[in-house]
């Protein structure tokens, strides 16, 4: 195996198990045999040492590709006798478990990055977090493409106390689709992060998947979370509210609610409805626990300014829901325009499309209108035509 710093390598014995297993996981994350194949076969090439020989590699292919099918043609249900009780793991009770993915919501500019790195920093020493839980010491890994490594990640977990030499990071950007969930998948088995923080959500979807489309979203997630649990690591990632209002806190969060239905635990950082300067981190969703206390906290300046800080300010008895139904309800109009911004922050769309869902949102055409003319929504003629932000 490799050593810090390293390429990762697989070595001797080791080889056919761990090709075995990639080949499995490849097929178990829904790619076709045609779309899998390439993929092993560049896993074999550059981490295998030395490559499995051709005929090798076809051995591996034939017997793992083969259990995939046995399994598949043994049906799809099982006996629950047959089934070992597991207790859930937690990085960080009850806001991070191990060994799945947890979504942390936000608004812009509200600390969500401020409060990832206070956590990994904490993870670097094994030190306790504002609740008073200790976490369990460990490597850090950043997929952070809009933090700079040298003036933004290193001074903020410096700042936190966190060892930089326990954090790995990012260095060149890739979407989490096959080819980019395997890079991941590499990095965590050559340095054992116990954290990895995906942040934000939307710099990794490939542009053929549409964030707001349920099975999409669902068949995006997917493969993180069987990512997370054979690495039995926590993967944190990190999303904006979109503007339109809702119900309840869980609604809040960007694209499908298939998102934050693939995850185990959700977390917002949101404005306190009476203190300006005060923000809160809530525990929105909690699948293997009770939901963890609002905490509120605010960003204070270190290194003369240059470098903001977050200094905990206690428990308040505010949940995520009760602190953004405070928000002053909009009108249909402010909905719309929250709406389609929202959406368009991601890119141009078909106007067809657009219009469609808004229909199906409970806007009339008349509310629509005046919403993209506020906007300024610029718009194409004739069936192509697409809408884009100004």
């Amino acid at each position: 195996m490799s050593s810090a710093g390293a390429k990762y390598r697989v070595t001797g014995d080791d080889r056919r198990p761990e090709m075995r297993a990639h080949i499995v996981m490849l097929g178990a994350s829904g790619l076709s045999k045609t779309q899998a194949r390439p993929i092993a076969k560049a896993y074999n090439e550059q981490v295998m040492h030395p490559p499995l020989t051709k005929a090798a590699f076809k051995s591996v292919w034939t017997k793992a590709w083969d259990e995939l099918i046995a399994e598949d043609e043994e049906g799809h249900f099982k006996d629950l006798i047959g089934v070992e009780k597991a207790k859930a793991e937690f990085l960080l009770y009850p806001y991070l478990p191990l060994g799945s993915l947890t979504i942390m919501d936000g608004d812009p500019g509200m600390g969500k990055s401020l409060v990832t790195a206070e956590m990994a920093s904490i993870v670097t020493k094994g030190g306790r977090f504002a609740n008073g839980e200790r976490l369990s010491k460990g490597r850090v890994l950043f997929l952070s493409p809009e933090d700079e490594p040298d003036r933004i990640l290193r001074p903020r977990i410096e700042a936190h106390g966190g060892d930089i030499g326990m954090v790995r990071f990012m260095d060149k950007p890739f979407l989490l689709d096959a080819h980019g969930t395997e890079q991941l998948r590499r990095e965590l088995k050559a340095h054992k992060a116990v954290l990895a923080i995906i942040d934000p959500l939307s710099a990794f979807i490939p542009e053929s998947v549409d964030m707001y489309r349920a099975n999409e979203s669902r068949g995006f997630m997917r493969p993180l979370a069987m990512l997370a649990r054979e690495m039995n690591v926590a993967i944190l990632v990190v999303r904006h509210l979109r503007k339109a209002a809702a119900d309840s806190a869980i609604q809040r969060g960007q694209g499908s609610m298939d998102f934050i239905a693939s995850v185990r635990s959700g977390l917002a950082v949101i404005a306190h409805p009476n203190d300006p300067d005060t923000r809160v981190f809530a525990h929105t969703k909690a699948n293997y626990s009770k939901k963890g206390p609002s905490i509120a906290f605010e960003v204070i300046d270190t290194d003369g300014g240059s470098t903001p800080k977050i200094k905990w300010n206690g428990v308040i008895e505010q949940n995520a829901d009760q602190l953004m139904q405070t928000a002053k309800k909009a009108t249909p109009v402010e909905r719309a325009e929250a709406t389609i911004a929202d959406w368009l922050s991601a890119g141009e769309m078909p106007a067809r499309t657009a219009i469609d869902r808004l229909v199906a949102a409970g806007f009339s055409e008349r509310t629509i209108d005046r919403a993209k003319d506020n906007l300024g929504v610029v718009s194409g003629r004739g069936p192509g035509a697409k809408w884009r932000l100004p």
